[in-house]
C-alpha cells in the first residue's frame, strides 16, 4: 500500500490508527471519536469562516482605498 501523504494508502494508516482505539468493553472510546471528528470538522470550519471574513475586511479596505 501506498503511505505517501495524500495517497489512499496514508489515509487508510490514519484511519486504521484510530479504529484501533475502538473498544467493545469501552464503548466511549467510539462515542468520543465520533465526536472528537464533529468538534475538529466544526473547529476547522469556524477558522475558515474568521479567515473569509478577514479577507473581505482587507478586500474592503483596499478598496476603499483606492477610490
Amino acid at each position: 500500500m501506498r503511505t505517501d501523504y495524500g495517497t489512499k494508502g496514508f489515509y487508510a494508516e490514519q484511519f486504521a490508527d484510530l479504529i484501533g482505539d475502538v473498544q467493545h468493553d469501552s464503548p466511549e472510546f467510539s462515542d468520543n471519536l465520533i465526536a472528537g471528528f464533529l468538534l475538529a470538522l466544526d473547529d476547522w470550519r469556524q477558522y475558515h469562516v474568521k479567515q473569509i471574513l478577514e479577507l473581505d475586511r482587507v478586500k474592503s479596505n483596499l478598496t476603499d482605498n483606492i477610490k
